[in-house]
């Protein structure tokens, strides 16, 4: 009775509007990661299902070691399976295991081993996911008689994140909530270790709409679990709905071993490790403070620089590990600190905090480099950063904010060169101003402009100029224009990086509609936010709580008028001024 009481006041119902919204494949069980380090090439064929074919294998391809094995890319793939004579579904069973050696589908590592810090050897069981007492192959045979289904097209893994959540006694500790009335038994109180798990779903779910928004790649996410005793609850896996059930489970006991947890991730994340490799490889460490016991600082740093792991930290309270901030600043990282759960859920939805390429403004990784391990006492320990001094995440390309522009009136006429040119002439020839939207086409390239839209009147952005760019497709008007804020905006619909999620700029676009009638609805949606297609799940709770009080809850107006208040207080006049027309 207890549990089912539990499970009603779970962190998930909190927020019911943070949901998958994507249908995800059916999970297979994968070879433990430290297991694989001890076979041979020929055992892990074998403990795949390709016993029978690992010596034709080994044969035409050479290999002596899994790391032979990982050199094999498809087209080389396409040449063992010619030369050894691979069937259908074992050529697929190939295909998907060599995929998954290069990190390009979901990845293999143990699920429920524990590691005592203490030096006592325990052997933990996961009560919400059983290992098998055998691993199973990477893809299930085929019953007789049905045809081989087609191979699963492989997705490219942007990074790699091992999740850290600190279970230990101290996590009992009562945390600040902001509740919403609105929230079906929404509960006035909660402990550390209830806020961390609404941090790890409310992560989660926001790197699932960064890739439903379409970002370079996915992610992986693996679980550990630590308090003296570490344990890995789930390895890495772009199956991000598994997590239920283990997160709910958890409960706090023992002491805080926080550096044994910081190594153990990077043993999750090394399975998927090669000096060449593009994807992000990142620990990000849940916690409410000190470490006493386990691993020492130093020896965890050592372990992230072998990978080139990048160390986040969240901390919940007011007394973060001073050496954790050091691994943080020594790996690059960043260190969070929230005070409530509205404050952790405002964090998370910043792009930067999700993803590090949206941090480092959509630029690649730099080329791995060994860090050498300075004298640790001399690191500077991280500053410490409040969700609401998150640095945005890049809106604007150099090259396209240093285009020079002017007023849609003003622009030379000069001989279309294509069709969109002709179509983009026309609709510029139309705008008129006094509408509260402004354009300011690029003088060098009529696919660039500039727009300030202003604070519909009745809405918290009464008053405000906010700026806008367009960037349009060079085959306009058969795809949309990509439209995004400059100016920070307090919106459910504008992620904080000034993303849109309007349906016409995605799959209710149309070739009769134009760049002004998208900025147009911009400007509607400013007065009308939709909370039920959100990308700001926390917004638009906030936002769900004001429409459905008839306004009493002032909470989403309040907060948006003072962002309005902070970035969008510059005049048209000012604008033009700063846009040099």
């Amino acid at each position: 009775q207890a549990k089912q009481e539990d499970t009603a006041q779970g962190v998930r119902r909190t927020s019911p509007l943070i949901v998958s919204r994507t249908k995800r494949k059916k999970h297979h069980q994968r070879l433990p990661s430290d297991l694989m380090s001890d076979l041979s090439a020929h055992g892990f064929l074998e403990s795949n299902g390709l016993g029978e074919q690992a010596q034709r294998i080994l044969d035409v391809t050479g290999a002596e070691s899994l790391d032979d094995l990982r050199l094999i890319d498809d087209a080389m793939v396409d040449e063992v399976v010619k030369e050894a004579d691979l069937k259908l579904v074992v050529a697929k069973k190939f295909r998907i295991i060599c995929a998954e050696l290069r990190g390009e589908v979901a990845g293999r590592s143990v699920e429920g081993a524990s590691v005592d810090v203490t030096g006592d050897p325990k052997n933990q069981q996961d009560d919400t996911e059983p290992q098998a007492s055998q691993p199973e192959p990477a893809v299930q045979p085929q019953e007789s008689g049905t045809q081989a289904s087609e191979p699963e097209s492989v997705v490219h893994t942007q990074e790699y994140v091992a999740i850290c959540i600190d279970r230990s006694g101290s996590m009992r500790t009562a945390f600040k909530e902001v509740t919403l009335n609105v929230v079906e038994k929404a509960v006035a109180e909660r402990t550390r270790l209830e806020a961390v798990k609404a941090m790890f779903y409310a992560f989660r779910d926001r790197v699932e709409s960064l890739q439903n928004e379409g970002s370079q790649g996915g992610h992986q996410l693996g679980l550990i679990q630590f308090d003296d005793v570490v344990e890995t609850l789930l390895g890495l896996t772009p199956e991000l709905n598994r997590f239920e059930a283990i997160v709910d489970d958890m409960e706090c006991r023992g002491s805080t071993a926080i550096y044994s947890s910081i190594i153990e991730a990077v043993r999750m994340l090394e399975s998927h490790f090669h000096p060449s490799s593009k994807a992000d490889f990142r620990v990000l460490v849940l916690s409410d403070g000190q470490s006493n016991r386990g691993d020492d600082a130093a020896t965890a740093l050592e372990a992230a620089h072998r990978i080139g792991a990048v160390v986040d930290s969240i901390v919940v309270g007011n007394n973060p590990d001073s050496n954790l901030r050091r691994i943080v600043t020594a790996t690059g990282g960043e260190c969070y600190q929230i005070e409530n759960l509205g404050e952790g859920f405002e964090l998370l939805e910043s792009e930067s905090v999700v993803s590090l390429l949206a941090r480092r403004g959509g630029e690649d990784k730099p080329p791995f480099e060994r860090r050498e391990v300075a004298a640790f006492d001399g690191i500077a320990e991280k500053t410490v950063t409040s969700s609401s001094a998150v640095q945005r995440a890049p809106t604007l390309s150099s090259d396209l904010a240093a285009k020079s522009v002017v007023r849609a009136s003003q622009l030379p006429q000069t001989q279309p060169r294509s069709a969109s040119e002709k179509r983009l002439y026309a609709e510029l020839a139309k705008v008129q101003e006094g509408n509260g939207i402004h354009i300011f086409p690029a003088v060098d390239d009529l696919h660039f402009w500039r727009a300030l839209v202003e604070g519909p009147p009745g809405s918290p952005f009464e008053g405000g100029v906010f700026a806008l760019h367009c960037v349009i497709p060079k085959d306009y008007p058969f795809k949309p224009p990509k439209i995004n804020f400059e100016t920070p905006i307090y919106h459910c619909n504008v992620s904080d990086s000034g993303g849109l999620c309007l349906d016409i700029l995605k799959d209710s676009w149309s070739p009769a509609l134009s760049v002004f009638s998208c900025l147009a609805s911009i400007r509607c949606l400013m007065s009308d936010p939709n909370p039920q297609d959100a990308l700001r799940q926390w917004i638009a709770e906030l936002t769900l709580a004001h429409q459905q009080s008839g306004g009493s809850d002032t909470r989403y107006y309040d907060k948006a008028r003072e962002s309005c208040r902070e970035h969008a207080s510059l005049s048209v006049d000012e604008w033009r001024q700063r846009l040099g027309c």
